[in-house]
């Protein structure tokens, strides 16, 4: 059976604005903002009551009750779109709403800002709304909002400044008395030249290192992302580096563990969709991954919700927010575009997930089925491959993240004229390997995407990797060796052939001998 979510068990699905941000109470009980707004955010400057609603669940997150009224938002002429939410250590509900006023994609003009609910508790009570004087500038999505050691709370933001090709930059607004008064950070900046509306630091998430040590891990269109730190709780931000962890275009979430550990969810994915732009939007599997030294490495980086057979080549697994669960796992919240199901932009579909972050340390793993993405469902004994789409057959998996390592793989039948084999740091959808669905501005980055063999036998195929080069052996012979084309690391593998012919994959075996991706954060 093809499903999305692998590695982590499913809890519910439901509408994107039904059940968005989780917060697990002290009662034992889950709780979410359910929201009313207008249908799009578009030109749409006719009045409107726009609303808050709150939800619990009483049986972690399968089933949710009937929503009940926090309030109605002031104002109505704006899409006001619920954004994140937390629960402070007083209780206090902290809601935070994008308030777009105007948008002309075309033109590249966006106004809009930043407004503010709290509440007494999760049950309502003494609303205090209020915009942010301190950021009045259009915003996008909201990704993390913390309460630090020292009670700060700590909210990050993208940004535009309203004129005409102005691009995103990264900051926070704080508060030191729970919402009552808020202050704006410096702005972080990331420079490229890419000319589209997304370029710059954009979607930000924040996490508390150390004791006034704050970590902002910052979406970007270079193929990773980048970070920035402060030193003093979060009010100043110094100049944003780039790191080594591989992602498209879009945002992670990260969320501190009981023991210590980081837990990140994020796009480890690279190449199509481009939207007629060089850079990458690709966000058809979410990974995730852990780490025991605050982010200078992390381990894992397995796909925890894939795209499925029957989903569209530019589904969208994104926009991840995690949150602790009482076991010691982690809620996943994130939602879908474009799936088989029919979701779309403006009826996103939202799946909450729950994930034992062990496995994540796991340094081998073996006829992982479910883990595979393929042009037909996987059986329980392997992956039955045969051209599809464009008369190309495909498939991709992850396996634990390895500086070196050992991959055996145990195939029967052969297409005429051989296939090939796909190495990489970040999973690669069939779309890199169409070349009329791919813009030929992009065609030379594709190239340096992933590490590539051709075999031409079936078999037991042996891929070993050391030192920066991945070597293959067929049948107990070495066939050929090169350099690895990744972050320093891989974690995908491939198969993919085009012409007649079928082959089954029966075996999959992979072993990390290093299994630390040093990310290249430093504080």
């Amino acid at each position: 059976m093809d499903v999305k979510n692998v590695n982590c068990e499913l809890l519910s699905t439901n509408g994107n604005n039904a059940v968005t941000w989780v917060h697990p109470l002290p009662d034992g009980r889950l709780f979410t903002i359910a929201s009313m707004d207008k249908y799009h955010c578009y030109n749409n400057t006719l009045p409107c009551d726009q609303f808050l609603f709150g939800r619990f669940s009483e049986d972690g997150g399968r089933t949710w009750g009937a929503p009940f009224h926090l309030c109605t938002w002031p104002e109505r002429t704006p899409f006001m779109m619920c954004g994140g939410s937390m629960i402070d250590s007083r209780g206090h509900l902290h809601v935070f709403a994008m308030r777009i006023n105007y948008i002309d994609g075309g033109r590249g003009i966006h106004d809009g800002g930043i407004s503010y609910m709290r509440f007494d508790s999760c049950m309502g009570g003494n609303p205090i709304y209020s915009r942010m004087p301190c950021l009045e500038r259009y915003t996008g999505s909201v990704n993390s909002c913390i309460e630090t050691s020292s009670g700060r709370l700590v909210v990050p933001f993208s940004t535009l400044s309203g004129e005409k090709d102005s691009k995103f930059v990264s900051s926070v607004i704080y508060s030191d008395d729970w919402g009552e008064t808020w202050a704006a950070s410096n702005d972080i900046s990331v420079v490229s030249d890419e000319e589209d509306i997304e370029s710059g630091a954009v979607e930000p998430i924040v996490i508390e290192i150390e004791r006034g040590v704050l970590l902002m891990l910052i979406r970007t269109v270079l193929g990773s992302f980048w970070y920035s730190v402060s030193r003093d709780d979060g009010k100043t931000w110094e100049k944003a580096k780039p790191t080594k962890i591989t992602s498209s275009n879009a945002p992670g979430s990260f969320v501190r563990l009981p023991d210590g550990r980081i837990f990140l969810a994020w796009n480890d994915v690279m190449g199509h969709p481009m939207q007629g732009v060089r850079y990458s939007f690709a966000r058809q599997c979410l990974h995730g991954a852990v780490s025991d030294d605050n982010m200078r490495t992390i381990k894992g980086a397995r796909i925890l919700l894939k795209k499925r057979t029957g989903d569209t080549d530019i589904v969208h697994n994104a926009y991840p927010y995690t949150a602790c669960s009482p076991s010691g796992g982690v809620y996943l919240r994130t939602f879908e575009v474009e799936g088989m199901g029919g979701s779309r932009w403006g009826i996103e579909q939202s799946y909450l997930t729950l994930v034992d972050p062990d496995f994540l340390e796991f340094t081998e793993t073996k006829d992982n089925w479910n883990e595979w993405v393929t042009d037909y469902p996987a059986g329980e004994s392997g992956i039955d491959m045969r051209p599809a789409k464009e008369n190309t057959a495909y498939a991709m998996t992850s396996f634990p993240y390895a500086v070196s390592g050992k991959i055996t793989v145990d195939t029967e039948g052969m297409p005429d004229g051989g296939c090939r084999v796909i190495l990489s740091d970040c999973y690669l959808d069939r779309l890199n390997f169409m070349p009329d669905a791919r813009p030929k501005t992009w065609d030379d980055s594709i190239g340096s995407l992933y590490t590539s063999f051709t075999v031409n036998e079936a078999g037991r195929w042996t891929i070993t990797w050391k030192d920066g080069i991945v070597s293959l052996s067929v049948n107990g012979r070495e066939a050929q060796s090169a350099p690895m084309n990744s972050s320093g690391g891989l974690n995908h593998f491939g198969v993919l052939f085009t012409g007649e012919g079928s082959m089954r994959i029966t075996g999959f075996e992979a072993k990390a001998f290093d299994n630390r991706w040093r990310t290249g954060i430093e504080y």
